[in-house]
């Protein structure tokens, strides 16, 4: 371990924004701070907005150990027909270093071209479709479509990446994040080149999709045993050239409130211990 440590220390790491360190394997910074710089709003064209403050919920509960009722989380799973478990772990390293980032993207799909989205489109097959993103080598963990149900391509246990700054490290960091890809389509900007996919809808997400999102990041957290650091695609890659810009039109306030209304439902008694098991994390170290 301290002779992957030290060859680690010696590789240059990819010049992105929230400094990405290739020893701890994180970004600068306590978990909030590393959440604000993470969960700047994403423009069209993938311009970054200013860091601001974290809404209350996300501030309250990034780097904390988590205090989940397992078994009304399980029931809620159930409920919304999530067929994932809420007590196996969550994805590592191959130098046993959990994953301690919830990365939340947009499928950038369909794309419409120069077409109008068409009135109701949340609720049409072709705007629900993910089967293009599946199979052995699917592109995330989860998928989440505008119907707010979730498809899996692999369990949060498995390391994938789906990043560019992970494929440009490489394998030693996979396990680290674990990715959750939100249905959006996208049109093009008649200001921008041909065939841009710069336009995504206005919102950007659905009730649906957030309420089911914000419990896939209460599900990760609890089997982490950590309330996960959440982060939009485009900031983790931010600096690399050509990295993507997603997601689009995302309403942190929105997944916040879901995120309190659902940890209040879930809040495990007083006299429960945590689910978590980890501490919280001190200075950004896991």
């Amino acid at each position: 371990m301290f002779g992957l440590l030290i060859a680690a220390a010696q590789i240059t790491a990819p010049a992105v924004d929230c400094n990405f360190d290739l020893v701890s394997l994180q970004f600068a910074g306590t978990p909030v701070e590393q959440a604000r710089c993470l969960l700047r709003h994403v423009y069209p064209g993938g311009v970054a907005g200013p860091q601001q403050e974290l809404p209350q919920r996300i501030a309250k509960l990034v780097g904390q150990p988590v205090q989940i009722d397992l078994g009304k989380l399980t029931a809620s799973l159930r409920a919304a027909s999530i067929s994932l478990p809420a007590t196996t772990p969550v994805s590592e390293t191959s130098d046993h270093v959990r994953a301690i980032y919830f990365v939340i993207h947009d499928t950038s799909s369909p794309y419409i071209g120069k077409s109008s989205f068409p009135a109701r489109f949340d609720t049409a097959p072709r705007f629900n479709d993910v089967s293009q993103f599946l199979g052995k080598d699917a592109v995330a963990h989860l998928f989440n479509d505008r119907l707010g149900r979730v498809t899996v391509g692999h369990d949060l246990e498995v390391g994938w990446r789906a990043t560019k700054l992970e494929r440009i490290i490489g394998e030693r960091v996979r396990g680290r994040f674990l990715h959750v890809e939100n249905v959006q389509p996208r049109q093009e900007d008649p200001a921008g080149a041909p065939h841009n996919d710069r336009l995504a809808p206005t919102p950007g997400f659905t009730k649906a999709q957030y309420r089911t999102l914000a419990l896939l990041y209460i599900l990760a957290s609890a089997r982490a045993g950590t309330w996960l650091i959440p982060a939009y695609h485009a900031n983790i890659d931010r600096g690399i050239p050509q990295a993507h810009d997603d997601p689009q039109n995302f309403d942190l306030t929105a997944f916040d409130e879901y995120l309190a209304g659902w940890v209040q439902e879930l809040r495990a008694p007083k006299a429960s211990v945590s689910v978590g098991r980890a501490k919280p994390l001190a200075g950004g170290h896991s």
